[in-house]
C-alpha cells in the first residue's frame, strides 16, 4: 500500500534520496536511483531567515538597470519583485517577457556578446549546455541551501558546482474523471480493472499523448529498473547507456502489451488526449500539473464533471517512475552586474511569499520547503508531489539531447507495432551511443 504524507521531513528524506540522481535520482552505478517512499506534508524542518549572501548597495546613482528574462506566466510577480529591489537598492529592474522555449537558445547565442538577460529562468535540464558554453554562473546559497528540497538543489548541480536557484519541481501524475473513478487505483492492475468495468462507456478510458513521446512514456523505462545514463552519485555517465538493460525492456513490454490490448490508443495524441478528458470521455489522463488551469477550467464550464489527481499506479509490481522537472533562476557568467543578479534572485526572489505567489500562477509544487509547507493543503500539491519523490529528474549533462529522438522513435514503434520491446530500446541504445561517440 502507498504510505499517506503525514510528516514533511518525511518528504526531505525521500527526496534526498532521489536527489542522487540531480536532484526531473542511486545506489548503484548501473540503475538510475528510484524511491519508493511518500513525501510527508506537516512539520517542515526549521528554516530560519539566513543573512544576506550578497550585499547589495542602498543606492546606486545612474546604475545601469538589470535585465530579466522571464515567461508570460511569471513576469507580474518578478515585476513586483523588481519594484521592491529598486526601492530598496536604488537598481532598476527591466523584465522583459521572452518565451520559456526561446530563452536557453537565445541566451547562448546572445550572452558571450555582451547581451541577453542577468537573470533568466530556465530548466534544470539546459545546465549542461549552459555550463559548456559558459553561459551561466554558479550560485552560492551556504547556509540558505537547507530552505530548498535536496532534489531541487542537485537538479541544478553541475561538476560540483550550483548553478540555479530553484523555485518549482513538477512531474506527471495521474488526473481521473471522479464521477467515473471514485478513488484512485494503486496498482495498474487496478486502473485496468476500473477500464474493464467501464467498457464502452467512456471513449477511451485511459489516455495517453500517443506518438513518439519520449516523456511521457518515460515511467514505462524506469520503473522497472531501466536508465538512460548510470549515474555515480556525483555525475552522470554518458558512456553508459541503459535504454536496453533488462529493466528497461520489462517495462517496454508491459507498454507494448496495453497497446496490443487496446487500453491505450494509437491515435490519441496530447491535444486529443486533453480534448478527451476535458469533456467527460475519459476516465484517466497521464500528464502532468501544466495541465491543472485547463482541467479546472473545464470543470467551471461544465464540460468535466469532476477531477482529482494521484501518483501514477504501480507497474508491475515498482512504483512509477517519471521524470522529474525543476525550473529555477540563473545568472548569466558574463553579466557586468553579476553581484547585484545574485542578490536579486537570492534575497528577493528567495522569498516563502515570492515562491508561493510562483506556485499560485504556474501550479508546480515548490522546490522551497517552507513555500511547500505553506500550499501542502491542496491535494493537487500532494498529488504531484508524491509522484515527483518516486521520480528521476532529467540528466543535465549534454549528451541528453540525443536522447529524446531516439527514446521517442522506439515509443512510436510500440505504438505503431513496427518492432517488439527489445529490438525498439536496442536500436534507440545503439542511436545514443553512436551520437555520443
Amino acid at each position: 500500500m502507498r504510505k499517506h504524507w503525514k510528516v514533511l521531513v518525511g518528504l526531505v528524506l525521500v527526496l534526498g534520496l532521489v536527489a542522487a540522481a540531480c536532484g526531473d535520482d542511486a545506489a548503484t552505478t548501473t540503475a538510475a536511483p528510484t524511491t519508493t517512499a511518500a513525501p510527508t506534508t506537516t512539520a517542515a524542518p526549521t528554516t530560519t531567515a539566513a543573512p544576506t549572501t550578497t550585499a547589495a548597495p542602498t543606492t546606486t546613482a545612474a546604475a545601469a538597470p538589470l535585465l530579466v528574462w522571464a515567461d508570460e506566466t511569471r513576469v507580474p510577480i518578478i515585476e513586483a519583485v523588481a519594484a521592491e529591489f529598486q526601492a530598496a537598492t536604488g537598481v532598476p529592474v527591466q523584465v522583459e517577457l521572452v518565451g520559456f522555449g526561446d530563452i536557453r537558445a537565445n541566451m547562448v547565442q546572445q550572452a558571450p556578446l555582451g547581451e541577453g538577460a542577468d537573470v533568466f529562468i530556465g530548466a534544470h535540464d539546459w545546465i549542461g549546455e549552459l555550463v559548456v558554453n559558459g553561459v551561466v554562473e554558479p550560485i552560492e546559497l551556504g547556509g540558505r541551501a537547507a530552505e530548498f528540497f535536496n532534489v531541487a538543489l542537485d537538479a541544478f548541480s553541475y561538476d560540483g558546482k550550483r548553478y540555479g536557484l530553484p523555485y518549482a519541481i513538477e512531474a506527471i501524475g495521474l488526473y481521473r474523471n471522479t464521477d467515473l473513478v471514485p478513488d484512485a487505483p494503486e496498482t495498474f492492475e487496478d486502473l485496468l480493472a476500473i477500464c474493464d468495468e467501464l467498457g464502452d462507456t467512456v471513449d477511451q478510458c485511459l489516455a495517453l499523448p500517443a506518438g513518439g513521446d519520449a516523456y511521457h512514456h518515460y515511467p514505462f523505462l524506469a520503473s522497472t529498473g531501466g536508465y538512460i545514463f548510470a549515474w555515480d552519485g556525483t555525475s552522470y555517465d554518458p558512456a553508459d547507456v541503459g535504454l536496453d538493460t533488462a529493466g528497461a525492456i520489462a517495462g517496454f513490454e508491459f507498454f507494448d502489451g496495453l497497446v496490443k490490448d487496446g487500453y491505450i490508443d494509437p491515435a490519441v495524441d496530447y491535444g486529443v488526449m486533453t480534448n478527451l478528458f476535458y469533456n467527460n470521455q475519459a476516465a484517466f489522463m497521464w500528464t502532468g500539473p501544466w495541465a491543472l488551469p485547463d482541467v479546472k477550467a473545464a470543470v467551471a464550464a461544465g464540460t468535466l464533471s469532476g477531477y482529482a489527481t494521484s501518483p501514477l499506479p504501480d507497474i508491475l509490481d515498482n512504483t512509477a517512475t517519471p521524470f522529474v522537472g525543476v525550473q529555477g533562476f540563473m545568472v548569466n557568467a558574463f553579466s557586468e552586474q553579476k553581484a547585484l543578479a545574485q542578490t536579486f534572485v537570492l534575497d528577493y526572489i528567495a522569498t516563502v511569499d515570492v515562491m508561493t505567489q510562483l506556485y499560485e500562477v504556474g501550479l508546480r509544487a515548490p522546490a522551497h520547503i517552507d513555500a511547500f509547507n505553506a500550499v501542502a493543503a491542496d491535494p493537487d500539491v500532494q498529488a504531484f508531489g508524491e509522484s515527483a519523490s518516486a521520480g528521476n529528474p532529467m540528466p543535465n549533462i549534454p549528451e541528453m539531447s540525443s536522447v529524446w529522438g531516439a527514446l521517442g522513435d522506439a515509443v512510436q514503434a510500440i505504438y505503431t507495432q513496427s518492432a517488439d520491446a527489445a529490438t525498439a530500446l536496442a536500436t534507440a541504445a545503439a542511436a545514443v551511443r553512436e551520437a555520443i561517440g
